[in-house]
């Protein structure tokens, strides 16, 4: 995934991230509401760390997360997309999303996550895809079952309880 990789939907624009990008991601993984099932916020520092994982990721693995701005005027939005998570040993295409505070509800994250589930089925050899969520995240559990995945099974993941929502490439029809 090289620095020029985007990819729309109707409303969105998912894009590789930049160094530059910490003054967007920042203040949403600094926010107590929004980060409430991750152990704890980040402050700025682990923020450059977050996007220096995805810039490595894209070395690794070829692709990784990305941040999502609005078509319309470049706003940010969030950060969603594949990346590769380590459970119970086993490598897996995990999608994830973050839509930042203020923008929640307005279908952000299910539109950008379904445009990462056909991008990965598309361009990655994998049979399925997986999100992580906590049992508790009832929002994110709901973004999971608007794209189509349904719960496998539960997991340890970084010393907490999460389910694995897992979606099949046969399940899903991508649009040529």
């Amino acid at each position: 995934m090289d620095e020029g990789f985007s990819l729309e939907t109707e409303r969105l624009r998912l894009r590789a991230y930049r160094p530059q990008d910490v003054d967007d991601l920042a203040p949403m993984f600094a926010d107590l509401e929004h980060m409430r099932f991750y152990p704890a916020p980040f402050d700025r520092e682990q923020t450059e760390a977050w996007i220096a994982r995805q810039l490595e990721r894209y070395q690794q693995d070829g692709f990784g997360l990305l941040l999502a701005e609005l078509r319309e005027d470049g706003a940010f939005v969030g950060t969603i997309g594949p990346s590769v998570q380590e459970v119970g040993g086993e490598r897996l295409v995990e999608i994830g999303w973050h839509v930042r505070p203020g923008l929640k509800g307005y279908g952000y994250a299910p539109e950008a996550a379904a445009a990462a589930r056909d991008w990965a089925f598309a361009n990655l050899k994998v049979g399925h895809l997986i999100s992580l969520i906590l049992p508790e995240n009832t929002p994110s559990a709901r973004v999971a079952e608007k794209i189509g995945m349904h719960v496998e099974r539960e997991a340890d993941y970084k010393g907490l309880r999460h389910r694995i929502y897992r979606i099949d490439r046969d399940e899903v029809t991508i649009e040529p």
